[in-house]
């Protein structure tokens, strides 16, 4: 759902580099070694936490000082938590510190500050383990936490928190989809940002040899005979019309024999809306002649369930609803041979288009 920023790439690398010199801590370290495996687990992990923030301080620097300066308090306050485990309130001090990082980066994300990124997610796993390895009571520790009340927080805050979590950055892509995330588990071809003129007229050529090639399945009866079929639920607006043949033979952006066809479920028929071409395998994306005017693009994380539902929304915990399986299609093409307010070659039709049609 979410690809890594090129500027984030730097936090990434300074948690990997922070991992050994973590781990030689809790080893070496007479102050560390003794402790309960639990906690030694989460001086590693708030260690790492500290310094991919730390990271992530000279981008922010510039563009956003005050991120910066958030970024590298936090980072200092989780390396020193790490640091002065023996402290008598260090449990306490870590969980709140965790909790409010994490609080703070879900106000950032939905107030449109900063965007989800695999850096950030990653971070917030980190940071949510951490939180559980140190609810966990140690045993030499002579404290009250065998009271009711701190078990009803350690069972119910943490998921709550982490289903929190998941929950807004979810949300927040779904509203304010990414650029290569433009359709809710679609992954476009990365591609020029500006078409050339030679790809201008190749995205032209491909649109007009399209349509040309698609007049007779203006029919369905037509497609039907040449061997495509209808899948999914037909109380959709719109179907995919698959010729299996087509599939197995392994066309690339064939307008004479594309993969699969797109009608609208209008109340007097099928009504041709496109065509779609498909790639034989996963993360193979087909030519691109056209640039940025022809990126395919790839579905992610659709969930079908046996009563014909479709979800083709995918989740931070990448699950599906129960009693749903998860799977992903091949790269895609679409070119729509009807006025398509979105363009000729976009990821979806546009619905209001498809609503006008059944009403015509």
């Amino acid at each position: 759902m979410y690809d890594i920023a090129a500027s984030h790439a730097i936090g990434l690398i300074a948690g990997l580099l922070m991992l050994p010199m973590a781990l030689a801590l809790v080893r070496f370290s007479a102050a560390h070694r003794g402790l309960p495996v639990t906690t030694q687990v989460a001086v590693v992990l708030m260690a790492i936490s500290g310094a991919i923030h730390l990271g992530l301080v000279s981008h922010h620097l510039v563009t956003d000082p005050i991120t910066s300066v958030l970024f590298f308090f936090n980072g200092l306050a989780f390396i020193g938590l790490a640091v002065l485990v023996r402290r008598r309130w260090w449990r306490f001090e870590s969980s709140a510190l965790i909790v409010l990082t994490v609080l703070a980066y879900l106000v950032y994300v939905v107030a449109g500050l900063e965007g989800p990124d695999q850096v950030g997610l990653t971070t917030k796993l980190i940071e949510l383990t951490a939180l559980g390895m140190i609810l966990v009571p140690a045993r030499q520790e002579r404290r009250k936490r065998d009271r009711a009340c701190y078990w009803a927080l350690l069972a119910a805050g943490l998921p709550m928190l982490s289903v929190l979590s998941g929950t807004s950055l979810w949300i927040t892509d779904l509203a304010h989809p990414s650029a290569r995330h433009v359709h809710a588990g679609a992954v476009l071809q990365s591609t020029n940002a500006v078409p050339t003129h030679a790809q201008q007229d190749a995205a032209t050529l491909l649109y007009e040899d399209t349509v040309a090639a698609l007049e007779p399945y203006q029919d369905w009866h037509n497609a039907w005979a040449a061997g495509y079929r209808p899948g999914g639920p037909d109380n959709l607006p719109s179907t995919h019309w698959m010729n299996q043949a087509y599939v197995k033979a392994g066309y690339v952006m064939d307008p004479k024999h594309p993969q699969g066809l797109v009608y609208a479920n209008s109340h007097h028929g099928p009504v041709l809306l496109g065509a779609m071409f498909q790639m034989p395998r996963l993360d193979e994306f087909g030519p691109d002649p056209g640039g940025p005017l022809t990126a395919w693009h790839q579905h992610e994380n659709i969930c079908f369930t046996p009563f014909g539902l479709e979800f083709s929304l995918m989740t931070p915990f990448a699950i599906c609803p129960i009693g749903a399986i998860d799977i992903s299609a091949p790269p895609m093409l679409h070119v729509w041979v009807v006025d398509n307010p979105t363009g000729p070659f976009a990821v979806d039709i546009d619905a209001k288009l498809v609503a006008a049609i059944d009403r015509s």
